[in-house]
């Protein structure tokens, strides 16, 4: 017994190989994964759809700049074959299937990344240099072979390979093919860039990368509430199906919240939920790479360290479900306030300003945000919010230890 006790005691420590094994430091990777493929599909049905009129006015395949990669390819194929399979584009698929094959090609691209990081310096000079090697002779041969082959069989005999009259004299296409792939990258990565930089920063602990994800998302946010701003699209219509200005009446969680509002609602607490489970993982990793080398095999640090990071995960779920559930009632703090208006005046004014047009659009909605955070922070002159969060976390404490306490043979079978 005591003999299974050091092995088990031994097999735990604090260095970095071991730790990525653990199940909570996975568990938080795999929810940040998880968010991050989420946040795509929600962020590719709320901005990839071009205007009705958009579709109207050209055709249902026409390429307008939405958060979707199949118009823009198979514009692109119109104009030429494509390099890589239809397949692996997600193009004339339909729905979730768009997306499979490239976050297929993000998982690849993201393990290659991740091994050219591990490998020495040497090997990623010689990597560098066959990949740019590959490109010149992708580039150069063909042109070549096509353009002396050409001079051998056609009557015009010697030419130069641009300028001609004939388009079967002129090779330049074939000089610049290679440059075709870049633009079905482009095309892909205008979509999945966050994808594969959000894969790479979880799983290779990058937090730069991680944080140029969330901001990417935050840009395509902004730029499709500017293009699609009444004021600019009415100059310059670009075909993006803008957002409803009216928000909607609240139908959803006994009405709490818009259909509308939870899609956009959804959106942030994903975008958080990758960004924080991400970052946990590098904050718990980097405090443990930072420990003295003799203490990492001590007991006392593990069991500090396993605490802290059980108590991440507790506290993360609370944590989510409040800011999502305040954010909620936020939103619907306009209803909320004239409600309670109605009950004790009971007068026709109550109603007719719940309906008015206003308080449902957009702008309406952030303003009842802005009035309960007013509210909220006025609070704390009333509520004594440190004995509250004081109760909250103590009783927090207790759960998670009497979770955690387990009967000693069990706990030693299960780490044999």
């Amino acid at each position: 017994m005591d003999q299974q006790k050091n092995v088990y005691e031994t097999s735990e420590t604090l260095h970095i190989p071991i730790l990525r094994r653990k199940w909570q430091i996975i568990s938080l990777q795999a929810t940040s994964t998880i968010s991050l493929i989420a946040l795509l599909i929600k962020m590719n049905s709320t901005y990839g759809n071009c205007s009705e009129q958009f579709i109207i006015d050209h055709n249902e395949d026409s390429w307008c700049p939405a958060y979707e990669h199949s118009r823009g390819l198979m514009w692109l194929s119109n104009r030429h074959d494509l390099l890589i399979p239809d397949f692996l584009l997600g193009v004339n698929q339909s729905g979730i299937l768009t997306l499979i094959g490239p976050l297929f090609l993000c998982v690849v691209a993201s393990l290659a990344i991740d091994r050219y990081w591990a490998s020495s310096l040497s090997l990623q000079n010689k990597i560098n240099q066959g990949a740019a090697a590959i490109f010149l002779v992708w580039m150069i041969v063909p042109f070549i072979l096509s353009w002396f082959f050409t001079m051998a069989t056609h009557s015009e005999g010697l030419h130069l390979p641009f300028g001609n009259e004939n388009a079967d004299l002129n090779h330049l296409s074939d000089l610049f093919s290679p440059f075709d792939l870049i633009f079905e990258l482009v095309f892909l990565g205008i979509v999945f860039a966050p994808i594969f930089a959000g894969l790479v920063g979880i799983w290779g602990l990058s937090r730069r990368l991680i944080a140029w994800a969330v901001g990417y998302y935050i840009l395509v946010i902004a730029f499709h509430s500017i293009l699609t701003f009444e004021p600019i699209s009415s100059q310059i219509d670009v075909g993006l199906s803008a957002i409803p200005n009216q928000i909607g009446e609240g139908t959803m969680f006994g009405g709490l919240i818009s259909p509308l509002a939870f899609s956009l609602l959804t959106i942030s607490v994903l975008m958080l939920v990758f960004m924080e489970s991400g970052f946990a993982v590098i904050n718990h990793l980097e405090y443990a790479a930072s420990l003295p080398e003799e203490v990492k095999r001590n007991q006392d640090y593990i069991r500090q360290f396993n605490n802290v990071v059980n108590a991440h995960l507790f506290q993360f779920v609370i944590v989510i479900f409040l800011v999502s559930s305040t954010t909620a009632l936020a939103l619907s703090f306009d209803d909320l306030l004239i409600s309670i208006v109605g009950i004790l005046e009971g007068t026709q004014w109550t109603g007719q300003v719940k309906e008015s047009l206003e308080l449902q659009m957009t702008y309406g909605k952030v303003i009842s945000a802005g009035l309960f955070i007013i509210v909220v922070a006025s609070m704390r002159f009333v509520v004594p919010w440190q004995r509250v969060t004081g109760f909250l976390e103590t009783t927090l404490i207790r759960i998670r230890e009497q979770f955690s306490q387990k009967d000693p043979d069990n706990e030693l079978s299960q780490g044999g």
